[in-house]
């Protein structure tokens, strides 16, 4: 970071205004409309000032942060990005479809993952089975509150193996010690109902304040609230402690138990997914260098949409990666 002088100030204004770059294109992505540019905020990203300022590593990142703020208005809007161009000179711009335009859409992308292999129907089956298994668990055990068990279950239950496993133990545990402190109050300074409502507030409070630290401290938090919440309701805390536990237990052991008998590994597909991403990257190489070779005036929504597959084939390559380190399986080609 520059020292302090015009340096850093114009630092601030190259971010000020990147920032602005990037509401405009989230808010186009959002509401599928054109980029709608200041044109201060150009002005400071496009100056030949920034060349004459910025000096060394702050020159340097401030090109990098231009060519990627390209990267996303082009993602974002692509030819349609407004640029004072005449309104009857523009190209068309993207529109959002309507609900009933989006229904074949819809359709086909369900047509896409009926088949066994696909991790989405797999996932699909899974927590409709350990659904209905666990609420005909909570309703057989001589316990209130039958339905936390398959609520836990549906709650905790993503469709990779890792998040799966790591929310029901954080859920539970989480559950546990929120129990545990609820308790020792409640033992220690048996509130009232207007003093149970006050702390099932601050809990809920707490959930909020501490939502971003991690599922299991929300956890404590949402434990705790419950437990106030019902004694403030009259209901037995000793009771609502050890139901609260034990259905806790039982939907992390169903969603755990679903997905080990019925799991959907991504190790398996690594290699597809390498090979999806080889081969989008020869058709992006061979659209580039056709185009090269042919430099006729013609439209590059071909270059562009060959792109913009060889971006999705790498991010699903990264993402199957990231996701196959955490399998309890290895796959003998890809180490």
């Amino acid at each position: 970071v520059p020292g302090d002088g015009l340096e850093r100030l114009w630092v601030n204004e190259l971010l000020g205004a990147a920032g602005s770059v990037l509401d405009a294109a989230a808010r186009a992505v959002r509401y599928g409309e054109p980029v709608h540019l200041s044109a201060t905020d150009l002005g400071v990203l496009k100056t030949p000032d920034n060349d004459v300022i910025l000096v060394g590593p702050a020159r340097r990142a401030a090109d990098r942060l231009s060519a990627l703020l390209d990267d996303v208005l082009e993602i974002a809007e692509g030819t349609g990005t407004d640029s004072g161009i005449p309104t009857d000179l523009a190209p068309d711009t993207r529109h959002r479809p309507s609900l009933l335009k989006l229904v074949p859409v819809v359709l086909a992308a369900m047509r896409r993952e009926m088949h066994h292999g696909s991790p989405i129907l797999r996932h699909a089956i899974r927590v409709a089975v350990v659904a209905v298994s666990g609420y005909f668990v909570g309703e057989a055990v001589p316990l209130g509150h039958g339905y936390w068990a398959p609520m836990t279950a549906v709650m905790v239950m993503r469709p990779d193996f890792s998040q799966t496993y790591a929310r029901s133990a954080g859920r539970f545990g989480g559950t546990l010690v929120g129990v545990g402190l609820a308790t020792a109050i409640v033992q220690t300074a048996h509130p009232d109902a207007r003093l149970s409502a006050l702390l099932a507030v601050v809990c809920a409070g707490l959930m909020y304040l501490l939502m971003g630290t991690g599922y299991a401290v929300g956890q404590v938090c949402v434990a705790a609230y419950v437990v106030f919440l019902l004694g403030m309701a009259g209901d037995d805390w000793s009771q609502t402690v050890t139901e609260r536990i034990v259905l806790t237990l039982v939907g992390g052991l169903l969603a755990m138990t679903a997905y080990a008998l019925y799991p959907a590994w991504e190790t398996p597909r690594l290699r597809n997914r390498l090979a999806e991403w080889l081969v989008a990257d020869g058709r992006y190489a061979a659209t580039v260098v056709d185009r090269y070779a042919d430099p006729a005036p013609r439209d590059t929504e071909d270059v562009r949409e060959a792109l913009l597959a060889t971006r999705e084939a790498r991010v699903a390559w990264q993402e199957a990666l990231a996701t196959a380190q955490h399998e309890p399986v290895r796959h003998r080609g890809i180490s």
